[in-house]
């Protein structure tokens, strides 16, 4: 889960050398949106390293030109792939630089054969051999791709702590539970006004993603050809919060493919929808696949031309 703290202005003074959660989380946050014109990817590419000088962020000059680049790359990327404005956050965690790019397209970039996806090409190959750490998440809007830089140690945000989030309230009340390892997000925060503390509670969501099979899709009525993407993938969920009391412990939402999804999945349903996957995969490699090798032999041999050679037959 990714809280989107409302755009500001660059906080004008430096991080202080023990930063106050409400600074790391309120303070410390830039939001801009890019219009749909890479004419516009180059202010942007000078605003994002330009807003964390403005902090005073203790990143060597190497890697604020990095923090360009990269800034540069995948926000290009989400322009260029839907003709459509995106918006940019940029963050100081206490540890690192982060920056998040939402754009309106739902299809996330994959890593598969050692490369990435034709979506990113070489933009996201940058990020990878560059960016201390990256990765994406679905987005009500879309998608988000985001990066990070900054030490590589694995130093946790002075926010953190191991196995418990707390939301503390302007009032001074505070609301801890427990943060699962497995967790992509921290729902930490600081200084929340009292009367948002039901809104806060009800967005904690524990989300872990994993990724399906690349296979061909296609949409005859919306696009020609094919396209990889990813069938099957999915996340592990857990909302403490949730009135529905099912929700409250973690289960898997499954997408068949990009717009389709299987949710609410406890363990028995996932066991099942498993099972019914294996069984559909022996059906079509046992029955499926042989009765197509027969018909396609019976086509070749009621041709009247002598049949060209297929490499599938003696398969």
């Amino acid at each position: 889960m990714s809280h989107t703290i409302a755009p500001g202005n660059a906080a004008p003074s430096a991080p202080p050398a023990q930063p106050k959660l409400s600074d790391l989380r309120l303070a410390f946050s830039h939001g801009f949106r890019v219009s749909a014109d890479e004419a516009a990817v180059a202010a942007a590419r000078r605003e994002v390293p330009d807003v964390a000088r403005g902090w005073g962020v203790p990143l060597t000059d190497e890697t604020f030109s990095d923090l360009g680049l990269l800034s540069s790359e995948v926000i290009t990327n989400a322009i260029r792939h839907t003709n459509a404005p995106c918006a940019v956050v940029v963050r100081w965690t206490g540890v690192r630089v982060r920056v998040e790019v939402t754009d309106v397209s739902p299809a996330r970039p994959h890593r598969r054969h050692g490369s990435l996806d034709a979506e990113g090409g070489r933009g996201l190959l940058l990020v990878e051999s560059l960016a201390t750490a990256w990765g994406s998440a679905p987005d009500p809007a879309g998608k988000t791709v985001w990066f990070e830089l900054g030490p590589s140690d694995g130093t946790p945000p002075p926010w953190s702590t191991p196995g418990k989030w707390t939301i503390t309230t302007d009032s001074g009340s505070a609301t801890s539970g427990y943060l699962p390892a497995w967790a992509e997000d921290d729902p930490t925060e600081a200084n929340v006004p009292l009367d948002q503390l039901p809104e806060r509670l009800a967005a904690v969501n524990h989300r872990n993603f994993f990724e399906g099979p690349m296979l061909p899709l296609t949409a005859p009525d919306v696009w020609a050809g094919a396209e990889e993407d990813a069938v099957f993938e999915g996340s592990i969920d857990c909302n403490p919060y949730d009135p529905d009391p099912r929700l409250r412990a973690p289960l898997v939402n499954l997408q068949v493919c990009v717009g389709r999804w299987i949710t609410g999945l406890d363990p028995h349903g996932l066991a099942d929808v498993a099972a019914k996957l294996r069984a559909h995969a022996d059906f079509l490699d046992e029955k499926v696949r042989p009765a197509l090798i027969a018909a396609r032999e019976d086509w070749i041999a009621h041709q009247p031309d002598e049949p060209p050679t297929y490499p599938w037959r003696s398969s």
